[in-house]
């Protein structure tokens, strides 16, 4: 992949798939079973998924969005976070619009547990889209920077708070488990070939 376009062409034939997908069906097969089985290992979510959940609204997500840029720079240096404050600034200024775009439904009360009234749209889950440009950015500026300090730890800490996230929202039934995989694959994909690009 020598040409800077086929990780874009590749990001964009991704989206293209999932977007279509996601707004064909308002859940997909299994997205019933996955969340019920999620929501039954951890029938008192409150006490985890809430907090987890609450990183990504203010002011919370101002001591993630810190801890990240440092992080960015620590594993990509000053191409990392150059990257970090451009994906930032990118969601928190767009993301919650491209719902719109898809018009998934929430998942519904009679189906599985939900925890609280989220409304809104379902797809793409904007607390996802925060973990992927903060947590799962730093976790692919690691895993790309081969010669990153700390490479491996920094990249477990960070994919694993990464899945925090999409398990703590199936859990409090804000998002069906396609939701939170779906955005996850589709942001860290644009994440991976704009990182190709600034690195």
């Amino acid at each position: 992949m020598k040409s800077p376009f086929v990780p874009f062409a590749i990001a964009l034939a991704v989206s293209l798939l999932i977007g279509i997908g996601v707004s064909m069906e308002p859940y997909f097969a299994g997205d019933i079973a996955v969340a019920k089985a999620i929501q039954a290992v951890s029938p008192e979510p409150g006490w985890w998924a809430t907090p987890i959940s609450r990183l990504a609204p203010a002011p919370q997500k101002y001591y993630v969005m810190a801890v990240t840029i440092v992080a960015a720079f620590f594993v990509g240096g000053w191409r990392g976070l150059a990257l970090m404050l451009g994906l930032l600034l990118l969601e928190q200024y767009g993301a919650e619009h491209t719902k719109q775009w898809f018009q998934r439904p929430r998942p519904s009360r009679d189906l599985i547990a939900v925890v609280g009234n989220p409304s809104g749209f379902s797809f793409p889950s904007t607390t996802i889209t925060f973990f992927a440009v903060t947590f799962g950015a730093v976790g692919l500026l690691a895993a790309m920077n081969k010669k990153a300090p700390s490479r491996i730890p920094v990249m477990v800490v960070m994919f694993t708070m990464l899945a925090l996230g999409c398990l703590a929202r199936v859990a409090l039934g804000a998002h069906w488990p396609s939701d939170v995989m779906l955005t996850a694959i589709m942001c860290l994909t644009w994440i991976w070939a704009t990182a190709r690009a600034v690195l």
